[in-house]
């Protein structure tokens, strides 16, 4: 028999579901978790991260789901905190992270029906945040904490994964009770840990599909980045001689230097999208950055058969008409159809479409190449720095990218050869999420290196913490291109008006990114050229700090991307290729 507080016994509720970091700026309205946090933390295996802002503490969070496949956990206090976090946890719920975030309010007697009274920092917060979580509820007694915080993280994992909202009020988490009178479950005892299979029957028919189409396209999204599927897509594709194509939400799926393998910008993609006669869709709603899955990017689905895998049934079928569903997790079900269709057909040489898909892409390489030859070019070309990233840093880095006009050269220029690697905000475009996500992606994979790629525009929406880098002692090294402007807004400016518009103020005092870091106890480094980013990139590295990189860009050049016309075109909906 003893007593614990509600703040204790949540604390060991995180540790019964192998919690290890707790984002959160401390707050008097959760005091006494910190204060069993502090007790416990080392006993535990847990930590405190502290960082500057709530948001940044949701992305380093939603970072940490991403590399590791565990849900991140970030607290926030009542009224402001919590107001700040939502930022944050809504762009989890676009990128399907099952983030749990845990508010606290001030006691009961001057919040909730009290607020009329005058009570300060009291907003609703089931409201605020039910339309940005799978689900949210309140915890209004000591006992109940430990079964409420097993249905946030059993929702958050269920389906479609997704952040959840759990609120505690301050006194709650001041209430005392006896250790005999709750029970703590690890996850394997109330939940399903197995990754669900699809049915036998259709995988047989799925397979049998497979086998016998003329030309396949296996085409990933995020579910099957999320799942960790791209072994089985791999071997699946060389097994049949087919192309792969994948979402920008699941770059690195399989290595793209891979010759079966056309990235989403590449016109060998949208061939192979357009000229298979089955599709084979693996995690991917088929959304807007896909054109909604339908011609002229794709085949006819009258034609073109479709085979859809998801977690979720609900996913299947939204924008694209669906021949055969596999309901279940991505990783599972292509062992599934490997299995099957080894049994059913030898080993292929590529289909004869290979190479003609190849020799696309070969092209469209050499020109990206040529474009970024000039290594004395001053200032540089955004293309030219992700190119040097991609030799420096090899196959085993994590890379954030960030920005506007920034992620589309690097939709182009990055080369990402590992799943799970390339971490991005595609369907939320949230600025500043960048460089939280490569201090998150640190934390999870400590002997991993971690860079992020960023425009200047988004580094300056959370480059505060920089201090939270040092203070942790996080080495990340961040590239910021630096045009001093909203580049995409000037891209924008120029397709609506056919000219900028100076007062939209899109340009920006000038500002040495290098010197900030430095002033905020990390490494700086300035470079004009591609001829001097290399030995910047090495002393950085040598330095075993957190060190910005300012790397000066043409900001002409940065107007008008690569790929530019694509994505106004999936923007738009109107899409031609005649």
């Amino acid at each position: 028999m003893a007593e614990i507080t509600g703040g204790e016994l949540l604390l060991r509720c995180l540790h019964a579901e192998r919690v290890r970091y707790i984002h959160a700026i401390t707050d008097g309205t959760y005091m006494i978790f910190l204060e069993a946090l502090e007790r416990l933390g080392e006993e535990f295996g847990m930590r405190l991260v502290v960082p500057r802002h709530e948001a940044a503490g949701a992305h380093m969070a939603d970072a940490y789901s991403r590399v590791t496949g565990e849900p991140g956990v970030v607290m926030a206090c009542a009224g402001p905190g919590a107001a700040n976090l939502l930022s944050g946890v809504i762009c989890a719920q676009a990128e399907g992270s099952p983030l749990i975030a845990i508010t606290t309010m001030r006691r009961t007697a001057v919040s909730d029906d009290y607020r009329h009274t005058g009570s300060t920092q009291s907003p609703d917060h089931l409201a605020l945040f039910r339309p940005a979580v799978k689900w949210n509820g309140r915890v209004s007694h000591w006992q109940r904490i430990p079964d409420m915080v097993r249905h946030a993280f059993r929702v958050a994992l269920a389906d479609t994964p997704g952040p959840v909202h759990l609120l505690i009020p301050e006194d709650v988490l001041a209430q005392t009770g006896d250790t005999n009178d709750v029970d703590i479950w690890p996850p394997e005892r109330y939940r399903s840990l197995l990754k669900p299979p699809a049915p036998p029957e259709q995988i047989r028919q799925a397979a049998e599909a497979l086998v016998n189409a003329e030309f396949v396209n296996i085409h990933a999204g995020n579910g099957a980045n999320r799942a960790g599927a791209g072994p089985e897509i791999l071997a699946l594709a060389e097994h049949l001689g087919c192309a792969v194509t994948n979402n920008v939400t699941a770059r690195g799926i399989i290595p793209e230097d891979h010759p079966q393998l056309y990235p989403p910008l590449c016109m060998a993609a949208f061939m192979a999208h357009q000229q298979a006669d089955l599709i084979l869709a693996v995690g991917t709603r088929f959304g807007e950055l896909a054109m909604w899955g339908r011609p002229p990017l794709w085949g006819d689905p009258a034609d073109q058969t479709t085979i859809q895998i998801d977690t979720n049934p609900v996913n299947v079928g939204l924008n694209r008409p669906v021949d055969l569903p596999l309901i279940g997790d991505a990783k599972v079900v292509m062992g599934q159809l490997l299995t099957a269709a080894r049994e059913l057909t030898p080993k292929r040489e590529p289909h004869p479409k290979i190479a003609e898909l190849q020799m696309v892409k070969a092209q469209w390489q050499k020109e990206l190449d040529e474009a970024v030859a000039d290594l004395e070019r001053s200032p540089m070309l955004t293309g030219t720095i992700l190119q040097i990233c991609n030799d420096f840093f090899g196959d085993e880095a994590i890379m954030a990218l960030d920005g506007g006009n920034t992620v589309m050269w690097g939709m182009h220029y990055m080369a990402p050869r590992r799943q799970q690697s390339v971490l991005y905000t595609a369907n939320m475009g949230y600025l500043g999420t960048g460089f939280p996500y490569a201090l998150g992606a640190k934390m999870a994979a400590p002997d991993r290196p971690v860079y992020c790629v960023t425009g200047d525009s988004a580094f300056g929406f959370n480059m505060q913490e920089l201090e939270t880098a040092a203070r942790l002692n996080l080495p990340v090294i961040v590239i910021v291109a630096v045009d001093g402007a909203y580049g995409m807004e000037k891209s924008a400016q120029r397709r609506v008006f056919g000219r900028e518009a100076p007062w939209f103020y899109h340009d920006h005092a000038p500002v040495r990114y290098d010197l900030a870091a430095e002033a905020m106890g990390a490494r700086g480094e300035f470079v004009e050229k591609g001829a001097d980013l290399l030995p910047a990139l090495e002393r950085a590295a040598a330095s075993g700090k957190t060190a910005v990189i300012h790397a000066a860009i043409d900001p002409e050049a940065n107007v008008d991307p690569p790929g530019m016309w694509i994505w106004n075109a999936a923007r738009s909906g109107k899409v031609s290729f005649g």
